[in-house]
């Protein structure tokens, strides 16, 4: 369910009616940067609920990061400068926001 929830929202974002410019080849594209948020806020709320200290939190939050980058085979420096990117671009960023909240949402349902 979650998979097709997660395809159905890809398959929305590729075939939007609106022209738009082409995306710098070092930016991911928006399916990649969708996949690497979700990760990433399961990623941060894993981390939140184990309630350690701030710094300790910080600390294992860093590593599992780069854990979670090299699974995903995203560049961390890719990664910041996508994500800078599309926050100057706000609608690409939108539906990019929509699709991980509502997948997320659907996940969450799930459990």
């Amino acid at each position: 369910m979650v998979k097709k929830v997660f395809l159905l929202a890809v398959a929305f974002l590729l075939f939007s009616c609106e022209k738009e410019e082409e995306i710098p080849a070092d930016i991911l594209s928006e399916e990649k940067m969708v996949e690497t948020l979700i990760e990433v806020r399961i990623l941060e709320g894993q981390v939140v609920n184990l309630t350690l200290p701030l710094d300790s939190a910080e600390t294992l939050y860093g590593i599992l990061e780069a854990e979670l980058f090299q699974e995903l085979d995203v560049d961390s420096i890719a990664y910041m400068k996508s994500y800078e990117y599309y926050m100057t671009h706000p609608a690409k960023f939108e539906r990019i926001a929509e699709i991980v909240i509502d997948s997320l949402k659907v996940r969450q349902q799930k459990y």
